[in-house]
């Protein structure tokens, strides 16, 4: 997932000052309502993801899947250490970055949709055929 416009966008972001990570540190930003939106590393552990995406639900922040680990997601951001969340305040460029991940989630869904619609029509069509088998059996 981390191709050059979202490089871009987080290293601007990165240089204005306004990301935040550590578990407490992002929670606190999404409790005084600064992050614009939170990202959580696919390999945060589940309690990890959970807490932050109730808090992030309740307080009505945007959260997504960073599409990357903790120790990518850190070294995208700067960071020596993994992280396995990054609150993105309202400094530097966070709006198209949020813009750009809101597209990535409507793209994704959008493929699941095709996904379950394609797979309900093999379904369907192994019914029909299954049946039409019963029926010169009988």
């Amino acid at each position: 997932m981390t191709d050059r416009k979202l490089e871009n966008y987080i290293g601007l972001c990165r240089a204005a000052g306004g990301i935040t990570t550590g578990f407490d540190l992002v929670l606190g930003e999404v409790r005084r309502k600064k992050a614009v939106f939170v990202l959580i590393a696919d390999d945060a552990s589940d309690r990890t993801a959970k807490q932050i995406s109730d808090k992030c639900e309740f307080y009505e922040v945007p959260y997504f899947p960073a599409g990357m680990t903790a120790d990518e997601l850190a070294h995208l951001i700067g960071k020596r250490s993994a992280c396995a969340a990054a609150a993105f305040t309202g400094r530097g460029p966070c709006r198209p970055l949020l813009s750009l991940f809101e597209e990535r989630a409507r793209e994704s869904m959008n493929e699941n949709e095709n996904q379950k619609k394609n797979e309900n029509a093999a379904m369907t069509e192994r019914m029909i055929v299954d049946g039409s088998k019963t029926d010169n059996s009988i």
